[in-house]
């Protein structure tokens, strides 16, 4: 059992959670265990730094502030949709640029009902969970929206969540 006395010897460095891993031993067995236990407190701590980011980003994210990340990317003010679509059985989510934009003459709402088609798809955004998601997608495509092809991304949204938002 030397591959015990030489695994004993390393050192893990960070704060863990490890009392009930003191009762487990230093045998092979354990040793696994140590590693399953440390990747799941991993994992906990990583979804917890996930949701609280996802909190912050959520917090004063409107409309206003839906219109100034199109702003910052494009430089226009684009129309904005949440679509839903079934392939396979498989419902998908997605937040579509579309290519009309406020600065054209031919858009067809008026600052108000932009500015409130904008609250409404950031309050959807923000009642999923995906705020900083869709802030990471749109900084980091290259798309542009362009006539009859709108910028579409994708939202990892369960369907039965997304059905009080999206009109099937």
């Amino acid at each position: 059992s030397s591959s015990s006395s030489s695994s004993s010897s390393r050192r893990i460095q960070g704060p863990l959670l490890l009392q009930p891993l003191q009762a487990a031993g230093a045998g092979g067995d354990a040793e696994l265990s140590l590693e399953q236990k440390l990747a799941a407190e991993l994992a906990v701590r990583q979804a917890a730094e996930a949701k609280a980011a996802e909190v912050a980003a959520a917090e004063a994210f409107d409309g206003t502030a839906l219109l100034g990340l199109l702003r910052q990317k494009y430089g226009r003010s684009y129309d904005v949709s949440l679509v839903q679509r079934t392939y396979l059985g498989k419902v998908f989510i997605a937040l579509n640029i579309m290519w009309r934009y406020k600065e054209q003459q031919s858009f067809s709402y008026t600052e108000e009902e932009y500015m409130q088609r904008l609250d409404y798809v950031a309050a959807a955004l923000v009642a999923w969970g995906v705020v900083r998601s869709v802030q990471s997608q749109l900084a980091a495509t290259r798309e542009r929206p362009r006539v009859g092809k709108a910028v579409s991304i994708m939202l990892d949204v369960p369907g039965d969540k997304a059905r009080e938002w999206i009109a099937v």
